[in-house]
């Protein structure tokens, strides 16, 4: 019997979504007879990519357009000098690319890669893939067509692949099942110790124990908003070494009532899925690993705390899993409708405009809970990815001991009854004094000049603030903060009810060490928010930027960032400065490329 034939498939991925996308990839492949490895680049011994023939990249942007961590070094070595221009001759590629368009570089580090990839010789098999996370659809709205196309166009090499009904199979990536160990209470340890252990390589970095010493709320309690602002501590001798602009990362847990919630389903339908029960995950294929911190034992309820994301929204590939475990006629037959191309204004409106999450799709489709196996609920649920703050104080004070968090606790409603609640922030919320949580410092994207006499302009607005708070502690324990270089434009919707920091950086006004300008939108009829200060005090910003000043924008990537890029082209470089607007825009977009305008939004 002849070897299946070999498709690589790789990944770059900054939180797992890249990864989830490229195994979805690798099963669809598997179903119609492929083989082939799914690993990040940096994983992948790239001197072997001169011998393969079919290769599928699904990469992530990160940054201002960088690689993300495991790619890395993949991308180091294609860039070198002395490959020659026909290195990869023999390769036939297509690279799928994850955005999001609220971002300027959208899908950058795709579109270097696949550019590179053709310089070296490959033969892309297609258009590179733009992922936009934005869409209503999110990734699945071009992931699905271009994977079809990627296919179709396979069909020419390989003529016997069936490509019709690729989703009526379904593959399990690990083989899985439970050691039913007698109960215990010891269901609620730290899987982090073995995610982050040494030498594991499905890491992101070494991770540091932290200890919570303070969780407050700067915002008034009439205020609509909850923000928080909390201390982490190191929780031995360890020092953290981070700098004015660095982010810190870290993986949320889902809340005891929603683990709860999950087991209680299994109960119901007499699944005898409980969660002292240990879990062991085994290799089905040779071509689909299992994860190093996957072998080491786990109890079911570890893995639905910290593993699983019970919040996450599930996409039309959710149905087609349901579909395929429904005995039920009636929910077999609407979950194929939502997981289908006509089906998707429906799946919008029922998923992805309420923000309704895949625990409470299993309490409307409960006849098809039934038959829900360990293999399809690894499937159904999404890994919990990290998630990324940057950092609002400096190492200086505390001597690498403690590190602030400005965090907006993200609480909404839509037309479900119940409030939609951002996993991350309200796990944060609602962590105790003396509770340990994992962690990792990660470098931002904000690099500030060594000279302290250059002239900062930083526009901040809201938790926007977290970076420039860092930098200025900083400069203030270096004795170099002064209200010449420092220029801080602050926005919020009350002075007295969200200005976060107020004390603080007051004092520092009336010690001459910044200068301040506030929007406070809401304290009077008209809206005034950080771009109309921006106007107000054009004439100032004109000088600094002519005394080669830098501009810092942070804060919510909706619109913020573009409203003050105009801002700054209308009323700054072209009135104040006397330029034309196409002028104004060359010299902003000068400045953006040579470093001296960085934005970092969310």
């Amino acid at each position: 019997m002849s070897e299946a034939p070999r498709i690589l498939v790789l990944y770059g991925s900054q939180t797992y979504t890249a990864q989830e996308i490229a195994e979805r990839i690798w099963r669809t492949t598997k179903v119609l007879g492929f083989r082939g490895p799914v690993q990040a680049m940096d994983e992948y011994p790239i001197a072997r990519l001169i011998k393969e023939e079919f290769a599928i990249f699904v990469c992530a942007t990160t940054g201002q357009g960088d690689e993300p961590d495991n790619m890395k070094r993949f991308w180091k070595f294609l860039l070198r000098k002395n490959l020659p221009s026909n290195s990869l001759a023999r390769l036939k590629y297509g690279v799928l690319g994850l955005g999001d368009s609220s971002y300027l570089k959208f899908n950058f580090a795709a579109k270097k890669l696949h550019k590179r990839l053709m310089q070296l010789g490959g033969t892309p098999l297609l258009d590179l893939g733009l992922c936009d996370y934005q869409h209503d659809l999110g990734h699945d709205a071009v992931m699905a067509p271009w994977l079809k196309e990627y296919l179709s166009i396979l069909k020419q090499y390989y003529p016997h692949i069936q490509i019709d009904n690729i989703k009526t199979n379904f593959i399990p990536r690990w083989k899985i099942s439970l050691e039913k160990c007698e109960e215990s209470i010891t269901c609620n340890g730290l899987m982090e110790d073995i995610y982050f252990s040494k030498g594991v390589k499905d890491t992101f970095v070494d991770a540091t124990l932290l200890e919570v010493t303070k969780n407050e709320r700067t915002t008034h309690e009439t205020h609509f908003q909850d923000v928080r602002m909390i201390t982490l501590k190191t929780a031995d001798d360890t020092k953290l070494n981070y700098k004015p602009g660095d982010v810190f990362n870290i993986r949320p847990r889902n809340s005891k009532e929603e683990v709860e919630d999950l087991f209680n389903i299994f109960k119901e339908h007499n699944i005898d899925i409980k969660p002292h029960y240990n879990l062991v995950v085994e290799e089905y294929h040779d071509d689909m690993p299992v994860p190093d911190f996957l072998k080491q034992p786990h109890t079911l309820y570890e893995i639905a705390e910290q593993y699983w994301d019970l919040h996450c929204y599930p996409t039309q590939y959710v149905f087609s899993l349901l579909a395929q475990v429904s005995e039920d006629k009636l929910e077999r037959e609407k979950c194929i409708e939502l997981s289908s191309p006509e089906g998707q204004e429906d799946w919008l409106n029922y998923c992805r405009r309420p923000k309704r999450t895949v625990l409470e799709v299993l309490h409307d489709f409960h006849k098809s809970v039934s038959k829900l196996t360990l293999e399809v609920l690894f499937e159904l649920f999404s890994t919990i990815k990290p998630r990324s703050f940057s950092i609002a104080s400096s190492a200086l004070p505390s001597e690498g001991k403690n590190i602030d968090l400005l965090v907006a606790v993200v609480h909404y409603h839509t037309k479900l009854k119940k409030p939609r609640l951002g996993l991350c922030s309200n796990w944060l919320k609602s962590l105790e004094i003396g509770d340990k949580v994992y962690g990792w410092i990660k470098a931002g994207t904000l690099v500030f000049p060594k000279d302290p006499a250059t002239p900062h302009i930083l526009i901040g607005p809201g938790t926007g603030l977290a970076p420039f708070r860092s930098l200025l502690q900083e400069r203030e324990v270096q004795g170099t903060a002064n209200k010449d270089a420092f220029h801080l434009i602050f926005g919020c919707r009350y002075k007295e009810k969200d200005f976060h920091c107020r004390e603080e950086l007051e004092r520092m006004v009336a010690e001459n060490k910044i200068s301040l300008y506030c929007a406070f939108s809401r304290d009077q009829e008209d809206k005034i928010y950080v771009q109309h200060k921006i106007a107000e005090h054009s004439e100032l910003l004109m000088k600094l930027i002519t005394n080669q000043a830098y501009i810092y924008i942070s804060g919510n990537a909706k619109n913020m960032p573009d409203n003050v890029r105009d801002a700054f082209i209308q009323d700054v470089l072209s009135k104040a400065g006397g330029h034309s607007v196409e002028e104004a825009k060359r010299m902003l977009k000068e400045m953006e490329d040579t470093g001296r305008l960085q934005v970092e939004a969310w």
